[in-house]
């Protein structure tokens, strides 16, 4: 709630943070460690206490794919949230920071991504104290959900265009 209530303060002023700031609130927003969590709490036959304090402990790997689902869905949302007097996203706090065009700026977080992407591989890939299943289903199926609904475009806020790929995946068994 704290982190909605800031994106809502910033952008009642058209405040924009710097690009690290934004992404600290934001991606508290886009609420990926609540979902790894969740998950977890879902587990059947792992403890619980042990796969949590697990997943505390690789605070770099849940702020990688904070920022994958956060600066994907910024961009596909930019068109709209310009549209709508809406400046406070990823887009305008890395331009306004780094002082590069719209477009470079769109270049810039394209590249971020495929930074993120590799260091989420090279931390899935370290050893872990707690079964290979946690690894799987809280780590790289949230990641690949991640991936499937930022693929092409705001999955998240256009499901539209994934039905025939979830329908496939329950019922066209």
């Amino acid at each position: 709630m704290r982190s909605n209530l800031q994106l809502a303060k910033w952008a009642s002023v058209d405040h924009l943070p710097s690009f690290e700031e934004y992404l600290d609130v934001a991606g508290i927003e886009i609420a990926v460690d609540f979902t790894l969590a969740c998950v977890l709490m879902a587990m059947e036959n792992i403890c619980k206490e042990e796969a949590y304090e697990w997943l505390k402990s690789r605070e770099k790997l849940v702020r990688a794919m904070t920022t994958k689902a956060r600066v994907p869905n910024d961009m596909f949302g930019y068109e709209d949230d310009m549209s709508k007097g809406y400046l406070t996203g990823s887009v305008n706090c890395y331009k306004k920071q780094y002082g590069v065009t719209e477009e470079e700026a769109f270049r810039k977080l394209h590249q971020l991504i495929v930074e993120v992407d590799k260091m989420m591989n090279e931390e899935i890939l370290k050893p872990i104290n707690v079964p290979r299943q946690v690894l799987k289903v809280v780590m790289i199926d949230t990641l690949r959900a991640i991936n499937v609904a930022y693929d092409k475009q705001d999955g998240f806020t256009r499901p539209d265009g994934h039905l025939q790929h979830i329908t496939s995946m329950y019922v066209d068994l």
